[in-house]
């Protein structure tokens, strides 16, 4: 997403949403040229995504009745239309990075949801959803933390005590950010644009890693994009990202 994280220079440790370092006006602006730049091709991306699960959803048949599935059925189902309705209206409220990437986490789990629907009907098994990139849920999956592979990897980094193993296990990562872990050096992370306090008088916005928004700001900064757990499509449909939102502006 944005690999260059200049600006993460001007957070000072122990507080990366609270405090930081002033930046210049050049600074100020080209840090929100950034985030307009990354916002426009992630907005993109996501209609594209989401447009693509909503073909697939609408050209999909139950094999039987609605009325027909069992309770376990028709949670998977009501949720899957929930949630795909949740991205599409945070594809078109979302005001900020984070906003657009849960829009394409929750469709894609929505297409995941109304798959598993179909293959318990037809007494098929219903494989594991894919564990996402906990530094950003739009890469490729992360390895799976069960997988006798990263098992055997964890044994082994137990015998460690090099930092950056330790770093690279802490969290699920794609293979891409894991490799940047390993070589030391910042993985791709999703960004998100938070009011900072400079100073006493003055209030910034700045771009800090999605997971270190404070809850009170965004829906996200717990759940991976909504990658995880089952309440997100009811709050987005009440207008909690709205609200989270709002909160942060008035910052």
């Amino acid at each position: 997403m944005l690999k260059r994280w200049w600006f993460m220079g001007m957070l000072r440790p122990g507080g990366p949403v609270q405090t930081a370092r002033e930046p210049s006006k050049e600074e100020q602006q080209r840090i929100l040229d950034e985030w307009e730049t990354a916002r426009e091709r992630l907005e993109r991306l996501v209609s594209a995504r989401v447009t693509a699960v909503g073909d697939v959803l609408r050209q999909a048949e139950l094999p039987v009745e609605r009325a027909a599935l069992d309770p376990v059925g028709e949670l998977d189902y009501t949720w899957a239309l929930d949630a795909f309705q949740a991205a599409g209206k945070l594809l078109d409220e979302g005001a900020d990075l984070p906003d657009l990437a849960a829009a394409a986490v929750l469709a894609e789990r929505a297409l995941v949801r109304f798959a598993a629907v179909h293959a318990r009907r037809a007494g098929q098994h219903v494989p594991r959803p894919a564990e996402r990139c906990y530094y950003n849920p739009l890469h490729a999956a992360a390895e799976h933390t069960g997988s006798p592979a990263r098992k055997q990897h964890r044994r082994q980094a137990r015998r460690r005590t090099g930092p950056r193993e330790a770093a690279a296990d802490r969290r699920p990562a794609c293979p891409s950010c894991r490799k940047a872990i390993l070589a030391g050096q910042q993985p791709d992370v999703l960004p998100a644009l938070v009011p900072v306090k400079v100073s006493r008088l003055r209030t910034v916005r700045m771009l800090v890693p999605y997971y270190s928004v404070p809850q009170q700001w965004s829906l996200w900064s717990v759940s991976v994009c909504g990658a995880y757990g089952d309440e997100w499509p009811g709050l987005v449909l009440r207008g909690e990202h709205r609200k989270r939102a709002a909160a942060a502006r008035k910052a």
